[in-house]
């Protein structure tokens, strides 16, 4: 059995394509911006056009000329229909599978089988699956409406400790100094000013949130009480999740990906403690595979790969490489 299978990962700050072989073997990898949001202004050309780039990238690192692929799978922030009949025009290949990166997400850590992953990065996303193949889904409902635990979420609770604090509503706090330093101002009117005129972007406002562990390491008790949160909103999601699919009962799984979790102890800590009320006998994960080597891992399946020991080696194997470049 030979041929080539190609996964996506496209999402908020980047685009990444990796081609593989029946093997699990890394051929080429390619980058580009962000495809993600087809519905705001422009966002079906970016979406084309950056994946058009990461494969053509992807190609070109092979050293293969471009044929069409057995398998591919695309796991996109906010994939839905209207995203894949956007990109469907950019690629060839016999088998074409778009979805949220939520189902990619959890593939990162089960390698495709049943469990629960949130994802909590600028955003936050909750997704499972059964042994029934069942699903369910929670959270994703955007900055504005939800996101309770990402990083925007975060800093945007970080900044209103910090001007309660400066108008005297609450205490004094940590916090900041370090959100002056990270986002470069002198002062809080200056950082209000950054936010409501744009020139802050959503992801630049969430990078923000990399100072909360910082203040709470140092003793910080807001900063520690806001992480706490995040922690238990993020393992609400999780238990509801769980108890959709029937899986509270068994050890589930339960995946933890994204910068939040990587950042935080105390977000970890918050977390474990609320799903372990709901689901006492859960088993919490880390990532195992790259989000981009997790598409090709479901690309492989969607053609009709074994995935033996040795496949999931060679995809552990391309999941080192693509983190060192």
């Amino acid at each position: 059995m030979s041929g080539l299978v190609l996964g996506i990962d496209g999402g908020q700050t980047a685009t990444t394509a990796a081609i593989c072989d029946f093997n699990g073997c890394l051929l080429g990898i390619g980058r580009a911006g962000p495809a993600n949001h087809v519905w705001e202004p422009g966002g079906v050309v970016r979406a084309q056009r950056a994946v058009k780039a990461a494969v053509a990238q992807a190609w070109r690192e092979a050293a293969l000329m471009p044929v069409r692929f057995q398998a591919a799978f695309l796991g996109m922030t906010g994939g839905d229909q209207r995203t894949e009949r956007a990109v469907r025009r950019c690629i060839r290949a016999d088998r074409l599978q778009l979805e949220n990166d939520s189902v990619s997400a959890l593939a990162c850590v089960t390698g495709g089988k049943p469990g629960v992953v949130v994802i909590a990065g600028t955003g936050t996303i909750t997704y499972g699956v059964n042994a029934r193949g069942d699903t369910a889904r929670v959270s994703g409902w955007g900055y504005l409406l939800g996101d309770e635990g990402g990083g925007f979420w975060i800093a945007r609770q970080a900044i209103a400790a910090a001007c309660r604090a400066c108008d005297g509503r609450g205490p004094e706090t940590a916090l900041t100094p370090l959100l002056l330093q990270a986002a470069g101002v002198e002062g809080l009117w200056d950082l209000h000013g950054l936010i409501y005129s744009g020139r802050l972007s959503r992801a630049g406002m969430a990078a923000l949130a990399e100072v909360v562990p910082d203040a709470a390491r140092g003793g910080d008790a807001i900063a520690g009480r806001i992480l706490a949160r995040a922690g238990r909103e993020l393992g609400l999601s999780a238990a509801v999740v769980t108890e959709k699919l029937g899986l509270q009962r068994g050890p589930v799984i339960i995946g933890m990906v994204g910068g939040v979790f990587r950042g935080s102890t105390a977000v970890k800590r918050g977390f474990r403690s609320k799903v372990r009320r709901h689901a006492p006998k859960a088993v919490f994960a880390e990532p195992r595979f790259s989000p981009v080597v997790a598409c090709v891992l479901l690309a492989l399946r969607m053609a009709g790969v074994r995935l033996t020991s040795g496949v999931l080696a060679n995809l552990d194997a391309a999941s080192a490489i693509v983190g060192a470049k």
